[in-house]
């Protein structure tokens, strides 16, 4: 078994589903986002240079096609830690991003995903 693939094994259905959506950034593949997203899925970036707030999974889908994932070379998250409430349906991954946007100014950042599945 792979170390990905034991890994996964150990996580949380929901915690998995997270570092999903995370390795479909990483690959730049919105197509990959599709099945994650609930057809009510929200997406808010609030100040951030692709600023949204957005609803619905295909439109959220969309908007990493057209607008997130072809201003980038690269992009790279890295889930730093990943907390679960048992007692809701929430995942909160705090990650760490290496980006390398087509403006030639790379950087790095940190932040959190707050992620309610249903």
């Amino acid at each position: 078994m792979s170390a990905d693939a034991e890994a996964s094994s150990r996580r949380s259905p929901n915690a998995d589903l997270v570092y999903k959506m995370v390795d479909a950034y990483c690959a730049m593949d919105a197509d990959a986002l599709r099945p994650l997203l609930h057809p009510k899925s929200k997406h808010s970036a609030p100040g951030s240079d692709f600023g949204t707030d957005i609803e619905g999974g295909d439109t959220i889908v969309e908007y990493f096609r057209n607008n997130v994932f072809p201003s980038f070379h690269k992009v790279r998250f890295e889930i730093v830690n990943c907390y679960e409430d048992k007692t809701q349906p929430v995942v909160i991954a705090e990650w760490r991003s290496h980006l390398n946007p087509k403006t030639g100014k790379d950087y790095s950042n940190n932040g959190a995903f707050f992620i309610e599945l249903r």
